[in-house]
């Protein structure tokens, strides 16, 4: 099988995919959480379906208008529990509220859809705005200081060619991940950069198995093969493996996202979209890659030898 052949289609999606996400990020915007934006989450369980409207008529009562709660939409969901019983619930987001502003919230809440006990979760989680800010800064340096760590790493193992195309490979993987949560309007939050640089590290790791393979086949390279040949044959060696393993997590995750909790979603759905992606730029997209580059500066060399 020659998938070098279809190199160009394969760097072709790389950009496509690239450049879309890119401009639904900067079109579309990025739906920030608690955590980034500070305020407060309320996770208020019903015993049945609501619609965002009806939350949002009990928002804006008499008896919450002076507290100016500046809510989002409230956000409806349903899930399946460990017992297998169908719960329902919604997710407020306001402005910080403190305790007293949270409890007449919750009063308003269970006035209109009925009392909740301590063991039916209830969750209020709260983010002062300047901690939030500090937050999201201290995430932007997490994944900009993961990524050079990344490139240094690939570069000392094998050589800095490696390292740029896995690096390029990474930016694809995060900014597909960031296009999907901008056009769905996804929350953004501090489970999202987890689950972001636990993407970067499961798909550096193909791309190191087969950067190592590529360096194993490099030492035997017979006379009149070329890179794009080697790379080739090492990406079939390995592909295997990789879409083996991808898979069998991608189930994992997908079981989570189906049947787990509201407040694991969102990662899950974050890790499903990296990994696949991950999984395309690490097989389709590095090699082919580094392979180009490499024919390139030897076609070079070798006309500056001619002349």
């Amino acid at each position: 099988m020659n998938l070098i052949k279809y190199r160009k289609l394969f760097l072709a999606i790389f950009i496509v995919a690239v450049i879309f996400s890119v401009t639904a990020w900067c079109t579309k915007g990025l739906n920030y959480g608690v955590d980034f934006t500070g305020g407060t989450n309320i996770r208020f369980p019903l015993s049945q379906e609501v619609t965002s409207t009806e939350v949002n008529e009990v928002l804006a009562s008499d008896s919450l208008a002076k507290l100016n709660l500046k809510p989002t939409p409230p956000q409806p969901y349903s899930y399946v529990d460990s017992q297998g019983h169908q719960r329902y619930g919604v997710l407020v987001h306001t402005r910080f509220l403190n305790k007293e502003e949270q409890k007449m919230v919750v009063d308003a809440l269970e006035e209109a859809f009925g009392w909740v006990s301590a063991g039916d979760g209830l969750d209020i989680y709260s983010v002062d705005p300047l901690i939030g800010e500090e937050l999201l800064g201290n995430a932007l340096k997490a994944l900009i200081i993961a990524g050079l760590l990344i490139l240094v790493y690939i570069a000392f193992r094998f050589e800095f060619k490696s390292g740029i195309v896995g690096l390029l490979a990474l930016i694809h993987d995060v900014l597909a991940v960031i296009g999907l949560f901008a056009i769905m309007h996804k929350e953004v939050d501090a489970t999202f950069i987890a689950a972001i640089l636990t993407i970067l590290g499961y798909s550096i790791n193909d791309t190191i198995v087969i950067f190592d393979r590529i360096r194993e086949n490099l030492r035997f390279r017979k006379k009149g093969q070329t890179y794009d040949d080697l790379v080739n044959l090492s990406i079939l060696q390995t592909m295997r493996r990789s879409l083996n393993t991808s898979v069998t997590t991608a189930l994992a995750i997908l079981v989570l996202y189906l049947v787990g909790s509201p407040s694991i979603k969102n990662f899950c759905l974050a890790m499903l979209v990296g990994i696949t992606v991950g999984a395309y730029s690490s097989i389709f997209v590095t090699g082919p890659l580094w392979a180009l580059w490499k024919g390139l500066e030897e076609k070079k060399r070798y006309s500056g030898k001619t002349a």
